[in-house]
């Protein structure tokens, strides 16, 4: 097993079950893709990733103006 499966692993237990739901939706996205990111996307999302390590983020509830 590769060392980022490993840590993904390690991850993933340490998650709570709120975001380990959440973690899952984006997994099952990802394997249904057939194209890779393009480097515009990878930038968006390395953006992404510094915003939510830095705790600059909001729960999709908390900002829904209806149910969906």
């Amino acid at each position: 097993m590769s060392a980022a499966k490993q840590e993904l692993r390690k991850v993933v237990g340490e998650l709570s079950e709120d975001e380990s739901r959440i973690l899952l939706k984006f997994a099952e996205w990802l394997r249904e893709q057939k194209e890779e990111l393009t480097d515009k996307e990878m930038a968006i999302l390395r953006r992404g990733e510094k915003q939510i390590r830095k705790g600059d983020f909001v729960w999709w509830q908390d900002v829904k103006r209806t149910n969906v």
